[in-house]
């Protein structure tokens, strides 16, 4: 509860002078309290009140940082004035006021839907992002994975242009042989004390600052409370949990959340009722409200129109059928949100196919085609081994990774933001399309398929799967049949005239 600053003893005062901070960048107030807890954590509250430029206000709680000081973050989201007041519950430590000025800066906005277009990622204040997001095993967060090396892979990561990770013991060390076991991962529960670990949040914070100032994203694959990993049992301490951590990752702009996971439902970590009822926690205690979602078991969404969940992550149909491939991430989609096609194209995954070039070609713009955020693996038998687990560059096939980027790079280069997938449109296609005035076509097969251009005159181009630079005009066209130029895998990209 946020107490009335008035009530306060002068003394207690700390009127901070005027700062600055970026728009959806962090501002962070600090104070000190000498009082003696029996729990930091439970004994006192550390909360703030922060007004707007326009007037509006609201109360942010705050947190045990250790050492007898407390913090309370915020990440602004209009420019101008901001002013604040910060106070203990019960009257002792440092009381805080003041002002700062947010300004314009390179920060994208908070990730969420796309405001155009929610089927799509994008980031609240309107800029758009198409999601290039690879998957990475149980070291990324790990003390005993060297700096360097993790420098390496991050420069890496940049050059090939991806701009988000899943990381799969990220929160929790999935505590378990070919997995978390033997990685230094930082621990954010205490077991033994029952409560939160400040010192492994800054561990975890101090990755994830780096990556924000790399612009880029992250998902954490298994999520608050993940298989085999250390988290509160009691439904109080779930709470606390919680909120501990959302009072320190709710100001990062370049986080996805997720309830549980891998596959919480599949191995019985939870039932749906307790999935939904966390679901329903997370979400209430997040003032910014970030994109939040499960990791749900192979070609099953129940929490598809769940009222907490505002982006979907599927994990197939895995299946060199673009048609079943197709079809079932439509079905599993809710088509307001963003879907991330979380472990639905993994190379070299014994629980996948054996993908060839071609089928990852194909597989990769059929994802796109549905809409669905791409999240890519190399691995070389589990979802821990190959350069997904070891992230040592000697270990990648690069090939495979140029062959994604080249999908990504054509749809970059249209405003797939605007489009969203129309399977009622064509048939041996598949189609994605604004309205009438934008359409663009993929046919897997080379096969002819249905355009209804209803009297409207378009012109475009097609092009070729293999190699996008391949590009062939198409002018004034009324046509309802369209052929591909030969039997291979084709696009078409139509605007109206």
């Amino acid at each position: 509860m946020f107490v009335l600053l008035l009530l306060f003893p002068v003394f207690f005062i700390c009127s901070c002078s005027s700062d600055r901070t970026g728009i959806w960048d962090e501002y962070e107030i600090s104070a000190t309290n000498e009082r003696s807890y029996i729990d930091n954590f439970r004994d006192v509250d550390f909360t703030a009140k922060f007004t707007r430029p326009d007037g509006s206000s609201f109360v942010k709680a705050g947190f045990f940082a250790g050492d007898n000081v407390w913090k309370v973050r915020v990440m602004p989201d209009l420019k101008g004035t901001w002013e604040y007041e910060a106070a203990f519950s019960d009257g002792s430590g440092q009381r805080k006021s003041g002002r700062f000025e947010c300004e314009a800066s390179d920060v994208p906005g908070l990730i969420s839907s796309d405001q155009k277009n929610p089927a799509w990622f994008g980031f609240k204040g309107g800029k758009h992002i198409l999601i290039r997001s690879f998957h990475c095993g149980d070291r990324f967060f790990a003390a005993n994975w060297s700096d360097s090396a993790r420098t390496a892979f991050l420069d890496w990561l940049a050059e090939n242009k991806y701009n988000t990770i899943s990381v799969a013991s990220h929160y929790l060390n999935r505590n378990s042989e070919s997995r978390g076991r033997g990685w230094e991962t930082p621990g954010l529960w205490d077991e033994e004390n029952s409560c939160p670990d400040p010192a492994g949040y800054d561990r975890m914070e101090k990755i994830l600052d780096d990556l924000a100032q790399r612009k880029i994203i992250v998902f954490p694959f298994a999520g608050f409370f993940g298989q085999s990993a250390a988290w509160p049992k009691d439904s109080l301490d779930q709470l606390l949990y919680i909120n501990y951590t959302l009072s320190r990752l709710d100001s990062y702009w370049n986080v996805l959340y997720n309830v549980a996971g891998p596959e919480p439902l599949y191995v019985k970590l939870f039932s749906k009722d307790k999935l939904e009822s966390l679901g329903k926690l997370i979400s209430a205690a997040d003032n910014n409200q970030h994109l939040l979602t499960v990791h749900n078991q192979k070609s099953k969404n129940p929490f598809r129109e769940s009222p907490w969940a505002s982006f979907q992550c599927l994990q197939g149909p895995t299946t060199t059928n673009t048609d079943t491939l197709y079809n079932g991430l439509l079905r599993g989609r809710n088509p307001n949100q963003p879907l991330y096609a979380q472990e639905v194209l993994w190379y070299g995954n014994i629980y996948q196919q054996n993908y060839s070039d071609e089928q990852l070609r194909k597989n990769a713009f059929t994802i796109m085609m549905s809409a669905g955020a791409l999240n890519f693996g190399d691995n070389a038998g589990t979802s821990s081994t190959g350069f997904t687990g070891t992230l040592n560059l000697n270990d990648r096939h690069q090939d495979k990774h140029e062959i994604i980027k080249r999908v990504w790079d054509f749809f970059e280069s249209i405003p797939w933001y605007l489009m969203s997938p129309s399977p009622e449109r064509t048939d041996n296609a598949y189609c994605l399309n604004h309205g009438d005035s934008l359409y663009l076509y993929y046919s897997p097969e080379g096969k002819a398929f249905r355009f209804n251009p209803g009297g409207k005159s378009y012109e475009g181009e097609w092009i070729k799967g293999s190699d996008p630079a391949v590009r062939m005009p198409v002018g004034n066209l009324k046509d309802s049949i369209l052929k591909p130029p030969t039997s291979e895998d084709w696009l078409i990209y139509l605007k109206q005239q």
